[in-house]
């Protein structure tokens, strides 16, 4: 699947680097080569939106005697970088062939934890107390990307002898890539101090685990762009460039795989006698979902991501649907473009 997913990329990269040989190779033709890159702002759709849900999760249940810390922001800033060979028609009116790479991303922390003590009386022979600790740590990061191979109509506007301003739109192919990944850490410690005819006996349940989770999900989509900037003329073939430039892309459909990697230690019985250890990894394929996910103890809705083979069907699901993710915004670029 990931062979299928890297091909049309490595073609496009392959057409690039023969246009520009053929271009080096000529005298003649009315052709320029450009680099920019710079940073932009994106909307993200589901993306966000399940990171605003996790977000408002945490923060309503925080609340005694648990304590929940939600720390990892929305992804809006994007950084990115372009190639592009021009032709030009006439003075004024030029087309080009490019390819863009494009890339998002935010990380943090997560975590919750409970301490709890409670007493029980079951009668004067039979009591005790029992205790509780669970301790829950998570470093997510998500990291968006895409690689659009785009083609740009341009009209120039010259001032003076000292360059143009230009105008452009166009559209193109985007080959888009999602990936989460996750370690955590998860400790439990329960303890039951049972009073029984004047005897202590001490019930353990002891639970640790850590791994990592990975979530690595693509697709493509059609997309439009427009673009407005400056040309500003140092040399007879060398130019330095100021561009602005709008997206309108929406991907859906994305299929992947997952993989779950943790270790875990259990230990358990009267006085702890008991214990197990291990190793596990579990991968599998699927598609990423968006649902809204209802919580019985905050009685509230909030829109999440589920990875899943199949739609997901829980109670707790509702409004399920393909996830949704988009690159529509806005982004500033410089850069260089020298005349062939």
């Amino acid at each position: 699947m990931i062979h299928d997913k890297v091909l049309p990329i490595r073609k496009a990269f392959g057409w690039i680097l023969c246009i520009f040989l053929i271009v080096l190779s000529a005298d003649a033709l009315p052709l320029s080569f450009k680099i920019t890159g710079g940073i932009g702002w994106l909307d993200g759709g589901d993306l966000n939106k399940n990171i605003q849900g996790w977000k408002r999760y945490f923060s309503d249940r925080n609340i005694s005697p648990y304590t929940f810390s939600f720390d990892v922001e929305e992804i809006h800033r994007s950084w990115e970088g372009g190639i592009e060979i021009t032709y030009s028609i006439s003075s004024r009116w030029r087309i080009g062939f490019g390819l863009d790479v494009l890339q998002g991303n935010t990380k943090g922390t997560m975590s919750s934890s409970v301490e709890l003590e409670e007493d029980y009386f079951r009668s004067a022979d039979d009591f005790g107390t029992i205790f509780l600790i669970e301790n829950r740590d998570q470093s997510p990061e998500y990291r968006l990307r895409a690689i659009p191979v785009i083609l740009t109509f341009y009209h120039a506007i010259p001032f003076s002898n000292k360059g143009n301003v230009f105008l452009g739109m166009g559209g193109g192919y985007y080959f888009g890539r999602l990936d989460y990944q996750e370690n955590y850490q998860y400790d439990s410690d329960y303890r039951d101090d049972n009073i029984l005819s004047g005897s202590i006996f001490r019930y353990i349940d002891q639970y640790s685990s850590s791994g990592d989770y990975t979530e690595e999900s693509r697709t493509g989509a059609l997309g439009l762009h427009g673009l407005a900037g400056l040309e500003w003329k140092v040399s007879e073939r060398f130019y330095l460039v100021f561009e602005v430039i709008g997206r309108w892309v929406d991907f859906s459909d994305w299929a992947g795989d997952k993989t779950d990697s943790y270790s875990w230690d259990q230990t358990w019985g009267f006085w702890g006698t008991d214990r197990d250890l291990g190793f596990e990894e579990e991968s599998t394929g699927g598609r990423l979902w968006m649902v809204d996910y209802q919580d019985e103890l905050t009685g509230k809705s909030y829109p999440r991501f589920v990875f899943s083979e199949e739609e997901p069907r829980l109670a707790s699901y509702q409004k399920v649907s393909p996830a949704k993710i988009n690159w529509n915004g806005l982004s500033f670029r410089i850069g260089i473009k020298i005349g062939l």
